[in-house]
């Protein structure tokens, strides 16, 4: 068993090696590969994930592209890479590899009914399939509120998500303080992974300009790093640190905290809710829908 351990190692850590040709020279790179992990740690990976990787490539087919440059498995696997590099317990490792399986607020492509969340929760575990879950469900606006503006005592009162609107914006409450704290995990490590790529080249759909994909949540994400770092997971600022010193001055003013409504169903939500505020009512009263532009733009502006 050990040895076919061995060889699924090999196999895996070629295809973190064919993958990883496009990133060599991105910061992620070292926590892709697990540089640190020791031959015995790999077989026991790829002994693991044996049955998640199969799982994984049988829902989601390998054309898909993800955010970023990858194809879509690949960006999943190179997240749970990421999460192994920064010792993540078991269910924060299996949520990465099922984390856009619902679809997403960034992600619209591929998407598994809800209606498999019972087998996906068996295969993959209750914890790791309800971050997956929420993942694919959260307006992720809601996520950065509460780093910004963390609970007084999360530990007490764990914070709450809110669904996207086109899905009804339901609350997504955390069960307790640390699941709250993995979904950030969960979260940094998603972005940290692809940002690089991300930012190399255009993306209209969120209107990215090349270079510009810094400039998405930029506080969201330098909160989650910093919150996580003070909680313990050490390695979180770390290859936060590393990875936006790679942003190019050019840069550094813009922010994006949000993208726009990426599907027809998320324009007419969008637009249903901009409906509320218009007022006929009053002199001076809102008439017409507002115009957004979702683009990085310059702080303050």
């Amino acid at each position: 068993m050990l040895r076919a351990a061995l060889r699924s190692s090999r196999q895996l850590s070629g295809l973190a090696r064919r993958s990883a040709s496009s990133t060599a020279d991105y910061a992620c790179a070292p926590y892709r590969l697990i540089i640190d992990a020791t031959p015995e740690q790999r077989a026991a990976w790829a002994e693991k994930d044996s049955t998640l990787h199969a799982a994984m490539r049988k829902h989601v087919p390998a054309a898909l592209e993800h955010n970023g440059e990858e194809a879509f498995d690949d960006h999943l696997v190179g997240v749970q890479s990421v999460l192994r590099a920064w010792g993540a317990a078991d269910h924060l490792t299996n949520a990465a590899l099922f984390h856009s399986i619902y679809g997403t607020q960034g992600f619209q492509g591929f998407k598994l009914p809800l209606s498999h969340r019972a087998e996906i929760a068996e295969l993959i575990g209750p914890r790791a399939e309800r971050l997956a879950w929420a993942f694919c469900m959260v307006d992720r606006c809601t996520v950065d509120a509460t780093v910004l503006c963390p609970p007084i005592d999360p530990a007490a009162e764990p914070p709450s998500f809110f669904a996207r609107a086109e899905l009804g914006g339901f609350e997504i409450r955390m069960r307790d303080e640390q699941e709250w704290l993995d979904f950030l995990t969960l979260s940094l490590a998603d972005w940290l992974e692809q940002v690089e790529g991300a930012a190399s080249r255009a993306n209209e759909a969120v209107g990215w300009e090349v270079g510009t994909a810094w400039a998405y949540r930029r506080d969201g994400y330098a909160g989650m790093a910093a919150l996580l770092g003070a909680h313990g997971v050490v390695a979180a600022p770390i290859m936060y640190n590393a990875v936006f010193a790679r942003e190019p001055e050019a840069t550094r003013h813009l922010v994006q905290p949000a993208v726009g409504p990426m599907s027809e169903a998320a324009r007419e939500a969008r637009e249903a809710l901009d409906s509320a505020t218009l007022d006929f009512f009053s002199p001076g009263g809102a008439t017409a829908l507002p115009s957004r532009d979702w683009r990085p733009r310059p702080r303050g502006s």
